[in-house]
């Protein structure tokens, strides 16, 4: 789940529960594939959205959608090709990751902003080497696919956090995520993640919803640092909550 599968339904063995699960091949030849794939992504946004289903019930559903995403389908539909030339051109100075909003046809229109409790999908680029630093979120879920390349993974619970700290403790760490594999993250599992580059052309489609409950505060990313953590349990630690800049710094 949250950080992706890997390798033949595989994820650390299923020793922590089926977090990440990947996918065999490519896209069914089934001709409506595509259409029933839409439906379900649509429906499972629109039933949190509309409170429906719970955040965790979502990521269950997201499971189930991303392990039959058709792949080379999906790509073509959101003109991926295009998008990464473009955004391997992109200057990225002294970040390693890109997001760049994207409408799937049938499901995402073009938005100009952030609308509550609405889909949001984007696709992501990471440079070789580079990070999606690690993070953890408020009132908000996302779920990511792997459509190239190769990541390494590390997922955590979030225990407890104040203002200066977050206690959060280790779900998954996948070193060898490819394309097919998935996660997802809410505020109720797996809140915290942590993505690194291993290869070339290293993209994810990802989609989201924000501000789904009206009494939480809504946070898009609360950076903390991993590479310096009190350790104080098993696969349990103490981190610093940094700001953006010193995340991209350290990452």
């Amino acid at each position: 789940r949250d950080a992706l599968a890997i390798g033949g339904r595989s994820l650390m063995a299923a020793a922590f529960l089926g977090h990440v699960a990947t996918l065999s091949s490519a896209a069914s030849p089934i001709e409506d594939q595509l259409e029933k794939w839409k439906s379900r992504l649509g429906a499972a946004a629109k039933q949190l959205g509309n409170g429906k289903i719970s955040q965790l019930q979502w990521q269950e559903e997201m499971d189930k959608v991303y392990a039959e995403t058709p792949i080379a389908d999906l790509l073509k539909l959101i003109n991926f090709n295009d998008l990464k030339e473009s955004m391997l051109a992109t200057d990225l100075k002294d970040r390693g990751e890109l997001f760049l909003d994207i409408p799937v046809p049938g499901v995402v229109p073009a938005m100009p902003n952030e609308p509550d409790k609405v889909l949001i999908s984007k696709l992501a680029y990471v440079e070789k080497g580079k990070h999606i630093p690690p993070h953890g979120h408020s009132n908000m879920v996302s779920a990511f696919l792997c459509v190239s390349g190769d990541f390494s993974v590390k997922l955590f619970d979030r225990l407890e956090q104040d203002d200066e700290t977050m206690v959060v403790r280790k779900t998954v760490e996948e070193k060898k995520a490819g394309a097919g594999t998935w996660s997802s993250i809410s505020d109720y599992r797996d809140n915290v993640h942590w993505l690194t580059a291993n290869s070339d052309n290293c993209f994810l489609f990802t989609c989201k919803l924000i501000r789904l409950e009206e009494a939480r505060k809504f946070h898009g990313r609360i950076n903390i640092d991993l590479r310096n953590p009190e350790m104080i349990g098993s696969n349990t630690y103490r981190a610093k909550v940094i700001t953006f800049a010193e995340s991209q710094e350290l990452y």
